[in-house]
């Protein structure tokens, strides 16, 4: 089996190239998923421990808040002229001064007290003279209440500062004269042998620690130097006692992180400044460990989804471009066994593999052409053979004939006659030496004169011409029967088509060409000029020559074109078009300038 595996993987392009793909798939996605997993253990505990102190650290700075207000409340009240005033009262009987006094305590402070802070209970106000003054805010207290009751009284002499003291009052009554048991902040402090108390509910500084969640099952405290809960995520909790561990765990230390083992809980703690409490986040480990977990198993899904969808993709893939391929050698092997070159291959896509299709279909067709015009150039060659044995007799034959009209022509002493004889003898003589194709620019001008002298035998004064073309350009190359057919073609388009005169200018020059010198030959006349049919028409002849579409009937300009190809290729130039100040016809042919028959 596995003989048989290894024998296909080596026959078989497409699953080499799956199993080398998959391969380093298995290994690039284990390394990523084992590397991510690790990192990400290491980093779901720092951010806990970073995400549970930023949250205890805002808890904190919201908790400070609050406590820093009350104490700024407590230092103006107890600080202010009013309070001192009742401090120095020494009767407790009612009087005109102490109503003023407690009139200007109530409106300068305790009224802005209780709008600003509606949680502040009461201010309760004790004199040295063993009287005291109650004020209530929401609820009220009983007649017989009175401060020295309170257990932190008797210690009242050793508090330097402000002393925050939380517990459980059941001091106030509701409106139903029912007892209450309230969670209440007091601050108090003695004064000048007085004493300044302010009860404050915890609900609104509870309602800070409600709103900390730091996982599902942990939970957030404050808790005093004892173990007292103060406040707690849950309100169920305020003013129960914590475990004695963790007080002394985390006791005697500013901040920081501890594993409790014997819960199997990480413990995240903070010192409130204001009043040495602390605030602390519970986190029982098993929650942190399904994180990982859970993140240890998400990341092996989709990293094995992610390796099953990467093979599919591969194998996919590597069946597109292997079936590609296997179809172009089918196509090859049966182009082979055929030898049929009008077979395409298929083409798809757009990458290596289809480019390889279209070069293959572009060869086949680029050999099917050439065969084809290998064929054809043979059946014209067998055929210019033919005409040219035929033209040789031919020629013989009319050369005998016009020697005998010119000798006739002088017997009758009709000269005229024997001229028009002569030119055409010069003329076929001309083009019928099939030897050579190329001339000077004289002798195709020694021939076009021949051909105007019978023109102007036949038509006298309505045929003009004049040529020019400087000495210097008379041995220029040209191919041979160049400006007749153009000459000839303005003749039959002006004079025999309208039956007006027509006068026809023949020009030579060198001009400068994009890869050197060019010899420009111009034929212009005076007639009605191409039409635009005619221009269209010689337009595709000049592409068709470009192609080698040759047909055997072209005779005049279109037999001209396909000449000028043949022999120079793309480096001459034939240009049609009609004057725009005269209207005739104009063709202009550029040629490279040779001064050379062996060039």
């Amino acid at each position: 089996m596995i003989n048989y595996m290894v024998k296909s993987l080596k026959r078989s392009l497409k699953w080499r190239l799956i199993s080398i793909i998959v391969t380093i798939l298995i290994f690039t996605v284990s390394t990523i998923g084992i590397s991510s997993y690790m990192q990400t253990r290491s980093s779901v505990r720092k951010d806990i421990d970073h995400l549970s102190m930023q949250i205890l650290k805002q808890a904190n700075m919201n908790l400070n808040r609050y406590y820093s207000e009350y104490e700024l409340a407590f230092l103006m009240l107890s600080n202010s002229l009013e309070v001192r005033d009742w401090m120095r009262v020494s009767s407790p009987n009612v009087s005109s001064e102490l109503i003023r006094t407690y009139e200007r305590i109530k409106d300068n402070y305790l009224n802005r007290l209780f709008l600003q802070y509606p949680e502040v209970l009461s201010v309760s106000l004790y004199n040295p003279s063993g009287f005291e003054q109650h004020f209530v805010n929401t609820y009220a207290l009983p007649l017989k209440y009175t401060i020295k009751n309170e257990p932190y009284f008797a210690q009242s002499g050793n508090y330097e500062k402000v002393k925050f003291i939380t517990g459980i009052s059941e001091n106030y009554i509701d409106a139903a004269n029912q007892k209450m048991k309230i969670p209440v902040l007091t601050l108090f402090k003695q004064l000048s042998n007085g004493y300044l108390k302010i009860d404050i509910s915890l609900k609104p500084s509870q309602s800070v620690m409600s709103q900390i969640n730091i996982a599902n099952t942990g939970s957030a405290l404050v808790m005093d130097q004892e173990g007292t809960i103060i406040h707690h995520s849950h309100s169920a909790e305020v003013m129960g006692q914590m475990d004695d561990h963790i007080v002394q765990a985390v006791k005697g230390q500013q901040e920081g992180s501890v594993f409790d083992k014997s819960g199997k809980e990480l413990i995240i703690f903070q010192t409130i400044q204001m009043t040495g409490w602390k605030i602390i986040a519970i986190l029982p480990y098993q929650e942190i460990a399904q994180s990982i977990n859970y993140t240890r198993n998400v990341t092996i899904v989709i990293a094995i989804s992610a390796l099953i969808i990467s093979v599919l993709l591969t194998y996919f893939a590597a069946s597109s471009i292997t079936r590609r391929i296997l179809a172009l050698r089918k196509m090859m092997k049966a182009m082979q066994l055929t030898s049929s070159f009008h077979l395409r291959a298929e083409v798809e896509g757009v990458d290596e593999v289809a480019d390889l299709s279209i070069s293959f279909n572009n060869l086949l067709g680029h050999l099917e052409q050439s065969i084809h015009d290998h064929a054809e150039t043979r059946v014209l060659q067998h055929r210019a053979v033919i005409s040219a044995l035929q033209s040789q007799i031919n020629s013989h034959f009319l050369y005998n004939t016009l020697e005998t009209i010119n000798s006739m022509t002088v017997i009758a002493k009709q000269s005229h006659i024997g001229h028009v004889a002569v030119n055409l003898s010069n003329m076929l003589r001309y083009t019928s030496d099939f030897k050579n194709m190329k001339v000077i620019l004289k002798e195709e001008i020694k021939h076009l004169e021949n051909y105007l002298m019978i023109m102007k035998v036949r038509f006298k004064d309505e045929v003009t011409y004049s040529i020019e073309v400087p000495e210097a350009h008379l041995q220029a190359i040209c191919t041979k029967a160049l400006l007749q057919p153009l000459v000839e073609n303005s003749i039959k388009h002006g004079r025999e088509t309208t039956g007006e005169s027509v006068h026809i200018h023949i020009r030579g020059e060198v001009v400068q060409g994009d890869k050197g010198d060019k010899l420009l030959l111009t034929v212009a006349d005076n007639g009605p000029g191409f039409s635009s049919e005619t221009l269209v028409r010689l337009k595709q002849e000049q592409g068709d020559s470009h192609a080698h579409q040759y047909r055997h009937n072209q005779v005049g300009l279109s037999n001209l074109v396909y000449r000028l190809h043949m022999f120079y290729g793309g480096e001459a130039k034939i240009t049609f078009f009609n004057d725009p100040v005269t209207g005739g016809a104009v063709v202009e042919v550029m040629l490279p300038l040779q001064d050379s028959l062996d060039t």
